[in-house]
């Protein structure tokens, strides 16, 4: 998943979730209405304001409900759609009762606390959408809508900012200029604080983003259990810090691979490939082992890194017996759908390896180098001269934890060393 596919995971969750709260005040708004009957004098200003409210509702739960990774772009364009018409639809509703009742003359003064009323949940969905300079323009936005709102109370010749109290109880057009002020300043301070809280939420999205790509990178290379155990001691186990280390290294690869995939579509081959991968990760994760890479129809995995997790020598040799259990499955089932038997090599060596990352700036890559890796890759491809479907060398023979029989192949000359080594031919 690269880091396009990370921060669309992440927008669907913000727009879900800005609905699933935009429902909630839409079904809260329905409630309301029917206990209240809304305040409206006039029918259709009732009436269009119970469309309103539904439609809102619709909107919202359809958003919540059906958006996805591939849908997104519509869901958002369709909520941005409602989140920039409500406001003016609103008012349109209140201008249809205003019609009836003139609520300049009717309430006055008063009007101008109800200014404030509806602008913080459109600021609040904004900020919910996690996509910052959206949210940041649709708070400015609904914050504007307000102050023009406004804007025409305070500016009406009839209307005129009083702090007294007897004033503003005996004229009617008196606008409270102290409860003016603390809304004025607790709306902007909120806008502004909404603000702050949507860049703090764009740069946790890029935090959570290399988190999750850091896992997708570590979930590449080492078991679920490992990946864990990294996770919850980052300072003792850093990946960044090279170093020397005891390992064991295995090479499996396929027998006869270029034969077996003669005559086989791209597509087949591939298949075949993966099946096989597949087999073979499974056996390294679950006995604490790295996957180093996939070199063709080679696999290379590690015992030992990052770090050790006991007898790594140990842990390479119960890989392999579950790797044979596997290749022993497959070839039965192979066999039942008449398809050509697979069978594998495994070689395997254990000494001091240089473990880290390596690369160039543009390209950096976790892996193991130094002799012995390449002793163990020519171990592997030894048992095709030998005739073994297994081999170890005799360092890993001497770390393991018990007496396991095996035919002794001694002092055999490894392909490009003059130092001749002793391996030992097994059956597990």
């Amino acid at each position: 998943m690269d880091d396009k596919d990370l921060i669309r995971k992440r927008h669907v969750n913000g727009i879900r979730l800005a609905s699933t709260v935009g429902t909630g005040l839409s079904f809260t708004g329905i409630f309301v209405s029917i206990l209240t009957n809304a305040g409206w004098t006039s029918e259709l200003a009732g009436q269009l304001f119970t469309v309103f409210t539904l439609t809102g509702t619709t909107i919202y739960l359809l958003v919540a409900i059906f958006v996805n990774a591939k849908n997104y772009n519509y869901f958002l364009a369709l909520l941005l759609f409602w989140l920039i018409i409500s406001p003016w639809f609103r008012r349109a509703v209140f201008g249809i009762d205003d019609g009836v009742v003139d609520y300049l003359n009717t309430f006055g003064g008063r009007m101008l606390d109800y200014s404030f009323v509806f602008i913080s949940y459109g600021m609040i969905l904004a900020v919910l959408l996690s996509r910052f300079y959206l949210s940041v323009s649709l708070i400015i936005y609904y914050y504007l809508i307000t102050a023009v709102s406004t804007s025409n109370l305070i500016f009406n010749p009839k209307t005129f900012f009083s702090y007294d109290p007897s004033v503003i109880s005996s004229n009617h057009y008196a606008m409270h200029g102290g409860i003016f002020s603390q809304n004025a300043a607790i709306t902007t301070f909120s806008a502004i604080a909404l603000i702050a809280i949507a860049w703090s939420m764009q740069r946790n999205l890029k935090d959570a983003i290399a988190h999750e790509r850091s896992n997708n990178l570590l979930g590449r290379y080492f078991s679920p259990e490992v990946r864990d155990e990294i996770e919850k001691n980052k300072d003792k186990h850093d990946l960044d810090q090279e170093k020397e280390q005891q390992i064991a290294v295995l090479f499996t690869d396929i027998s006869n691979f270029t034969k077996l995939s003669e005559g086989m579509k791209p597509q087949e081959v591939l298949a075949l490939l993966s099946e096989y991968q597949t087999k073979m990760v499974s056996a390294v994760f679950e006995h604490g082992g790295t996957v180093d890479k996939f070199i063709g129809d080679s696999v290379m995995a590690t015992f030992g890194t990052p770090f050790s997790r006991g007898n790594d020598a140990q842990n390479a040799l119960n890989c392999v017996r579950q790797m044979q259990v596997s290749m022993r499955d497959w070839e039965k089932q192979r066999e039942e759908n008449n398809l050509p038997i697979v069978r594998h090599r495994v070689g395997v060596h254990f000494g001091g390896c240089f473990v880290g990352n390596v690369g160039s700036s543009d390209r950096v890559e976790y892996t193991v180098i130094g002799d012995t890796v390449n002793v163990a890759s020519r171990i592997c491809d030894a048992c095709k001269e030998i005739g073994a479907e297994v081999l170890f060398s005799d360092k890993v023979m001497n770390k393991i934890n018990e007496k396991l029989s095996s035919e002794v192949v001694s002092k055999f000359s490894i392909r490009g060393r003059k130092e001749k080594i002793d391996l030992h031919k097994i059956s597990v």
